[in-house]
């Protein structure tokens, strides 16, 4: 059997298999650019951005990274979501070329990258959950921590990481790490308070409106409760609503987008493996024959 000038001719089994093989780098070409839109998301968005702020104060981080745990994950997320989107993107390409033109070397070169990749992606999967199981544990006295050192209330010239306390506490409509009591731990140095004893960011407000800025409205009759800091309660303020449980819930609703992506990934990784080895497997013996 000789060459054409398409390259080896291959049988009905083989051609299906290409075909598949270039419907699947297709998807996958789609794959990459949501991966890649969900990366420059987390890159914007303010809620991100003002998360990162409290997460990476150099007092935490040293701490944690002491204990094995490094917390400045969220900073490289949106990263680490545009570069492997950008991958996925190339190795497509990739394998649609390598598939159309049946180019035995560059389909054993992508299918040797998808299951690098695949190998990774269950290795990530693995870490996630052994890491996921202990962060709660460690990350909040470290949070707690951050409140004690760092939140400043109404003071002027605050600090970056009590803006971003502010704003969460705000938008997420919750106090504290796990409640108020965190603002009252020893050598706290909230001391600029008035008789406070939550700060404004944690009372109720009636015309809420989001905004990440940090920057609070001011207590009225009309948009909030003029007693919530100094004598709060579940009417007139999130004082007993916990900061950690709020994100925790938020970052869980981000979860199953991203474990269905990511199971949706695996399988497309598995299979295109599956069929670039193949078809690698029927252009060599074609060749030996050729």
């Amino acid at each position: 059997m000789g060459k054409g000038s398409g390259g080896p001719r291959i049988g009905c089994g083989a051609k299906f298999i290409k075909v598949i093989l270039v419907l699947f780098n297709l998807l996958f070409f789609l794959l990459g650019i949501g991966i890649l839109v969900v990366g420059v998301y987390v890159l914007v968005d303010p809620t991100f951005k003002q998360l990162k702020h409290i997460t990476n104060n150099q007092s935490l981080v040293d701490i944690a990274n002491q204990n094995g745990v490094n917390i400045t994950y969220i900073d490289k997320c949106g990263i680490a979501f545009c570069v492997f989107g950008g991958v996925m993107l190339m190795i497509s390409f990739m394998g649609c070329c390598g598939a159309l033109k049946q180019a035995k070397c560059l389909l054993g070169f992508y299918s040797t990258i998808l299951l690098g990749l695949l190998l990774a992606e269950i290795g990530i999967g693995i870490f996630a959950a052994v890491y996921s199981a202990k962060f709660r544990d460690l990350v909040t006295p470290l949070l707690r921590q951050s409140i004690n050192d760092q939140y400043m209330g109404d003071m002027s010239n605050k600090s970056v990481v009590s803006v971003a306390w502010d704003a969460v506490m705000y938008n997420f409509e919750c106090c504290g790490v796990q409640n108020y009591t965190d603002f009252n731990m020893p050598g706290n140095v909230w001391t600029y308070r008035e008789g406070q004893v939550i700060p404004r960011a944690c009372c109720k407000y009636k015309n809420r409106v989001t905004d990440w800025s940090g920057v609070l409205p001011n207590i009225t009759d009309q948009n909030g409760y003029p007693n919530c800091t100094t004598d709060p309660s579940n009417v007139n303020s999130n004082y007993d609503i916990g900061c950690y449980n709020k994100i925790q819930s938020m970052i869980n609703q981000y979860s199953v987008i991203v474990i269905a992506v990511a199971i949706g990934v695996g399988v497309i990784l598995f299979l295109g493996v599956l069929f670039g080895f193949y078809l690698c497997k029927e252009i060599d013996e074609l060749e030996d024959y050729a």
